[in-house]
């Protein structure tokens, strides 16, 4: 992390540095800091006090942490690259490199959703082992808090079998929210990458997109009926990406959007501008994804001069005093930087 300015025009841009976790930089939206607070005042409201708004804020904090720690996983494990994961209201934000095939986007979407399964499937089973009965788990998507049947089960505010609930429900939920074939969530996503298989890059994700609008206004429907300003907000989102993605292949032609449109090699949650395309304005995920590429271009040239120069100190203190003067420190890093020039020397 460094602490140059960030832009200020591009609201995802909004956001504060908490940390660096296998070598993903982790980084909290200002807005997720407001929504939070808000939770944390209805709470209140609802009765269920201070500590335990606290710990529900930061069971949800982690699961969705995880969630996206699932998807730099399986992008790495396909032989992509995670960068950066962004906490913000609608979640989480994952910016990755996976390699522009469907079989490598499917992984890294599914791999973030498997994480809430995992944990779904562990808590139902501690759930059932300690009431004896499968009505204690709540089942029923329309109630994901709220067991089958409460005969007994000794479910109660400040109770293990609660909190249990509580962890259930919030993966339960996140879940189903992201397997929406809304794109561009996980299940839009999803739905893309098996599309891709029989139809091409191209058609796939203009079909999926198309399905995502389709499903945009249905949750826009169900926000005001509702009267759910957050299924508005994702509604909008959801929208307005899909849009932006049609925009760019319908621009580019069938034969070139496949190099140049949308692309999960160039970053997951984000949208490439086309080289091709005739000039436009940006749209907040663009702008956003752009800024993230020159940052790290940035850090990576100044890391290798730092590197360089380094390895230069070293070399000529070899020549005036010998490889017996290097320190421990020294020895490793002229190790490791022998290794690493092996390496990007392979074809």
């Amino acid at each position: 992390m460094n602490g140059r300015p960030r832009a200020l025009d591009n609201p995802l841009d909004w956001s504060f540095g908490i940390g660096r976790l296998f070598r993903i930089d982790l980084r909290v939206h200002v807005l997720f800091v407001l929504g939070a607070l808000v939770l944390l005042y209805r709470s209140l409201g609802d009765g269920g006090g201070l500590r335990f708004g606290i710990i529900q804020l930061a069971l949800l904090f982690l699961i969705v942490l995880i969630h996206e720690f699932g998807h730099c996983f399986g992008c790495r494990s396909v032989g992509g690259e995670a960068r950066e994961i962004l906490m913000w209201p609608l979640g989480g934000l994952a910016t990755v490199e996976t390699p522009h095939r469907w079989q490598a986007a499917l992984v890294t979407t599914l791999a973030g959703p498997a994480v809430n399964v995992v944990f779904c499937l562990l808590t139902a089973a501690v759930l059932i082992a300690a009431t004896h009965s499968f009505a204690a788990v709540p089942w029923n998507p329309l109630h994901p808090f709220s067991p089958l049947a409460w005969d007994g089960y000794g479910f109660s505010l400040s109770s293990a079998l609660s909190w249990l609930l509580i962890f259930f429900g919030l993966n339960y939920s996140i879940l189903l929210f992201n397997l929406m074939p809304v794109f561009p969530l996980d299940g839009g996503r999803a739905l893309q990458a098996l599309l891709w298989r029989r139809l091409g890059y191209t058609k796939a994700t203009l079909l999926a997109s198309g399905i995502g609008m389709i499903g945009a206004l249905v949750i826009g429907v169900g926000g005001l009926v509702l009267n759910a300003p957050m299924l508005l907000f994702i509604a909008v989102f959801g929208y307005m990406t899909c849009r932006q993605q049609r925009q760019q292949l319908q621009m580019l032609g069938e034969g070139e959007a496949g190099a140049f449109g949308y692309d999960f090699s160039r970053g997951y949650a984000s949208l490439e501008e086309p080289q091709a395309a005739a000039p436009r304005e940006a749209g907040l995920l663009e702008r956003y994804r752009r800024r993230r590429a020159e940052r790290r271009r940035e850090d990576e040239r100044r890391e290798a001069e730092t590197r360089a120069t380094r390895l230069d100190q070293m070399l000529a203190k070899v020549r005036d005093q010998g490889l017996a003067a290097l320190t421990p420190a020294e020895r490793r890093f002229l190790e490791e930087e022998t290794r690493r020039r092996q390496t990007s020397d392979r074809p």
